[in-house]
This record gives C-alpha cells, sequence and structure tokens, in this order.
C-alpha cells in the first residue's frame, strides 16, 4: 500500500516545527535589538544582520551578549 503523497509525514512536520521555532526566536531577537537604546548606528546595523542571517547562533549570541552586560550594574567598579 503506498503511503498518500499529500500529507506529510512525520519528519516533515517536525522540520517545519523547527523551522518556525527558529523564525519565531529571529524575530524575538530583532524586536529585542530594535528595542536596546544602548545599540544604535554601526553597531545595530551590524547586529541586524548578524541575527537575521545566521538564524540559530545570532539570536543566541545576542541574548548571551545582552545577559552578560545585565549581570554587570551600569556604574559600579569592578573589585
Amino acid at each position: 500500500m503506498d503511503a498518500n503523497p499529500l500529507i506529510p509525514t512525520a519528519y516533515d512536520v517536525i522540520l517545519f516545527a523547527l523551522w518556525g521555532a527558529a523564525m519565531v526566536y529571529a524575530v524575538v531577537a530583532l524586536v529585542s535589538a530594535v528595542r536596546d537604546r544602548r545599540v544604535v548606528g554601526i553597531r545595530f546595523l551590524l547586529w541586524f544582520l548578524v541575527i537575521a542571517l545566521v538564524p540559530v547562533i545570532g539570536p543566541t549570541t545576542w541574548f548571551v551578549r545582552r545577559a552578560r552586560e545585565g549581570e554587570q550594574a551600569p556604574g559600579a567598579a569592578a573589585d
């Protein structure tokens, strides 16, 4: 018995879900970059390109950088 070619296989559904999750992740990172007032000018353009062109690694790098900057209190001297 042949499978119906119009019904996607589980493999297709899983890959589509992963692709969709990666796109949502990238959009969330782009919105976060747009809303960050500390990133302006050429730095913003570079972050935008990294996030948009490197789908998973770019947004992950953006969020890791933000988390590390958030650990450092602004104006606090390092001991």
